[in-house]
């Protein structure tokens, strides 16, 4: 009985932590500083797999940083949303299957950006204003 006491005040405070940053992610786009919005990107210029990493948004163009390596990668500046869907079996396997996956075309190919459906506003919004 206590390790269910223990597991719940661990998942309450795993929970509010995450709220808490994506407040504070969501606070900083509206005040024009940048933030990271972690996500996974698949764009079709650069290969055919789903690489984890974060978008960062807000002040100055969107830039894509990958988890592992640190590699920056600038998206291009012609994005058009071509849709927004869940993902499918298959990239359930590869991305969290709560994600939400934002479609856009580009003179670089499609590009494909799983985020979490409680950033997908913000993401929206910051690659439409760009």
């Amino acid at each position: 009985m206590l390790e269910i006491a223990i597991l719940a005040a661990v998942a309450a405070l795993v929970g509010w932590l995450m709220n808490r940053k994506r407040r504070q992610r969501s606070a900083a786009v509206a005040a024009g500083e940048t933030a990271g919005v972690p996500c996974m990107l698949k764009w079709s210029a650069h290969g055919s797999r789903w690489r984890a990493g974060r978008l960062l948004i807000g002040a100055g163009p969107p830039v894509w940083k990958a988890s592992w390596g640190g590699r920056e990668l600038a998206l291009p500046t012609d994005l058009r949303r071509t849709g927004t869907r869940a993902p499918s079996t298959r990239e359930g396997m590869s991305i969290n299957p709560g994600s939400r996956i934002l479609e856009y075309a580009s003179s670089a190919g499609v590009v494909l950006i799983a985020v979490m459906p409680d950033e997908l506003d913000l993401v929206g919004k910051a690659l439409e204003s760009a």
